[in-house]
């Protein structure tokens, strides 16, 4: 079962970093069936149709810099929230602890 199914789809960072990648793949996909109807309605001599769904791959991609900004910015919140509760132990202490690869 998704974590998105249960209704608790933002309880963790980590479950925000799923969705917007689940968001990116669904923004790259519907640019690519966009890019072929636009192609579609260019040899159709549909103009003003062409012109629209060119408005929409322009929106995606507009939104897609949005999406890998939000998961460049989840991640750096990831990297605090470890350093801030202590998740990560310094290299240095993993070593004195016996801890090896």
């Amino acid at each position: 079962m998704s974590p998105f199914e249960n209704g608790r789809c933002f309880d963790s960072i980590e479950s925000a970093q799923d969705f917007m990648k689940i968001l990116a793949d669904e923004v790259l996909d519907s640019m690519k069936e966009l890019s072929g109807d636009r192609h579609s309605a260019i040899e159709d001599d549909e103009t003003r149709r062409a012109q629209a769904i060119g408005l929409a791959i322009y929106k995606l991609k507009i939104l897609n810099c949005h999406i890998l900004k939000s998961r460049i910015i989840l991640n750096d919140l990831r990297t605090l929230r470890r350093l801030i509760l202590n998740e990560r132990l310094p290299a240095a202490k993993v070593m004195t602890a016996g801890g090896s690869f």
